[in-house]
């Protein structure tokens, strides 16, 4: 398995998934130790820029359970996860487990383009309208002299018929190119599932999920003013571009976020309150108390659930709670 780096269970948990506390230079020297590293059994790694809209793809605003238990899966596994979203920083900072900053894949992307001109690592820009990837790769090598990026655009359709054979072709022109990083640009959740199913046929060192930032970089769509992007309010400016097509995700998105918010906030871990315990013999663990889960308890529950469900013995009907609201309980088991 791909290494994580130090401490993976102390990866500050939100919304049932493992955030990485770092900043935007931390993130970016982290893409580019994976970049540098052969992939490991499973392949290349996955990086993911956590945004609300990710979170609401996920899960359900009254149930426990995932919406979308494979999008789950993949981000859960995803060897680095970072908040692009303010709401995740101040939801953290809230629950006593605080992310440093937001790190914005549209900030990230030509920071990476930057050192990637610096230490020759080749990159690949996967999906998105062709004539804005195709743009946004020229601006980038204009402003980086030096820089390689391969481009390419193709139509992809996961449930389409000839998808594993069409696939396969993707991979093989990525793995031909020589590039250790791969940047796919179709969207939530669609680039993420695309990746997993297809990381172990991917030899570059990381690939990460980035949405619209082409066409960011292109200058196709505007960004918001850096003090709006500081103040979470990045949205407001959106919707009045695109008024037509964002209203509903982020009235509707920002709605169902604040109710699972609300719940996460009312059954917030405590600091010294109960802890899972292995036992040697059996593998399953046991609660140290009855009150609410520390923050501790639920980084190794969600570490501990890699494989399989975790089985804990004598849960209360306050941690029940607890591991519904923190949208852990679908990997736990009595």
């Amino acid at each position: 398995m791909p290494s994580r780096g130090p401490n993976t269970e102390a990866r500050p948990v939100l919304f049932g998934l493992p955030f990485d506390a770092l900043t935007e230079r931390g993130t970016l020297d982290r893409i580019f130790e994976f970049a540098a590293t052969p992939p490991g059994g499973r392949g290349c790694r996955i990086a993911a820029t956590v945004n609300v809209d990710f979170i609401v793809n996920t899960y359900y605003a009254f149930r426990s359970a995932p919406a979308d238990p494979v999008l789950a899966r993949v981000l859960r596994r995803a060897e680095l996860v970072v908040a692009d979203g303010m709401p995740l920083v101040w939801l953290s900072r809230l629950l006593g487990t605080p992310l440093p900053e937001r790190v914005a894949g549209s900030d990230l992307v030509p920071m990476i383009a930057e050192r990637a001109a610096r230490e020759g690592c080749k990159l690949y820009f996967l999906g998105g309208r062709e004539e804005y990837t195709l743009k946004a790769a020229g601006l980038l090598r204009a402003r980086y002299p030096g820089l390689e990026i391969e481009v390419a655009s193709p139509f992809v359709k996961l449930d389409a018929p000839d998808a594993a054979e069409s696939d396969r072709e993707i991979c093989r022109r990525i793995n031909d190119s020589g590039a250790r990083i791969l940047l796919v640009g179709f969207g939530n959740p669609k680039q993420e599932l695309w990746l997993e199913r297809n990381r172990r046929n991917l030899d570059c060192g990381i690939a990460i999920g980035v949405g619209g930032t082409f066409n960011f970089i292109a200058g196709a769509v505007k960004r918001a003013p850096a003090w709006m992007r500081r103040s979470g309010t990045e949205w407001i400016y959106r919707i009045i571009q695109e008024p037509g097509r964002l209203w509903k995700r982020y009235f509707i998105g920002l709605l169902q976020f604040n109710i699972m918010a609300l719940g996460a906030l009312l059954t917030r871990p405590r600091r010294g309150g109960a802890e899972v315990v292995r036992d040697d013999k059996t593998g399953n663990f046991s609660a140290t108390g009855r009150g609410s889960f520390s923050p501790h308890a639920l980084q190794t529950i969600l570490h501990a659930a890699e494989t399989t469900p975790v089985r804990i013995a004598n849960l209360s009907r306050r941690q029940k709670r607890q591991l519904g609201a923190h949208r852990l309980a679908d990997l736990v088991t009595e």
